[in-house]
């Protein structure tokens, strides 16, 4: 299943996958303890490549500085959010329940390092979450999605949130 997250950083995107290997590390510690989880990097010269039993998240080490300002314009024409890394990532379908909820750890752990503008996509491209600002919106028109997006899964990113139609006043609506 593939989704994306893109953030705003000022860190070398090898560094943020160092950070991310991490905060992975942290977030499945117990499982790593008992073996139940592996975390990995499988970083090479073109793209940073960290992830575990559940997910894996890459991001491309060669995209030109054009591209990443058009994505960055794209970005906060779109959603409102001022980001410049894509990371994309693969949930393995048949751990999606579980990898979810561990990915939404993550997200919880990168908001108490950085106050960075962050949004995160499913395949629809239309955003689920977003952060603009130190303020964290949760789309409220997710139609299938919410059985994954409840109240109770959305407590383990332990931030505030607001509820929003991402929708409203767009093509999609029309």
């Amino acid at each position: 299943m593939d989704y994306s997250l893109s953030i705003g950083s000022n860190l070398p995107k090898e560094e943020l996958g160092k950070l991310l290997y991490n905060i992975i590390s942290e977030v499945l510690f117990v499982e790593l303890i008992n073996y139940e989880a592996e975390v990995w990097d499988r970083s090479y010269t073109e793209r940073v490549s960290v992830g575990c039993t559940y997910f894996s998240m890459s991001i491309n080490l060669d995209d030109e500085d054009d591209y990443i300002e058009r994505y960055r314009k794209a970005n906060f024409e779109a959603f409102g959010v001022d980001t410049n890394v894509f990371i994309s990532i693969q949930f393995k379908t048949y751990a999606f329940d579980i990898g979810w909820l561990e990915f939404l750890e993550v997200i919880g752990k990168l908001f108490q390092l950085y106050n960075l503008d962050l949004v995160v996509e499913d395949h629809t491209t239309y955003p689920l979450l977003k952060r603009i600002k130190g303020r964290m919106f949760i789309n409220s028109n997710l139609d299938y999605r919410t059985w994954y997006m409840t109240k109770e899964n959305l407590e383990l990113l332990n931030y505030p949130y607001q509820e929003e139609d991402f929708l409203k006043d767009s093509e999609h609506e029309k």
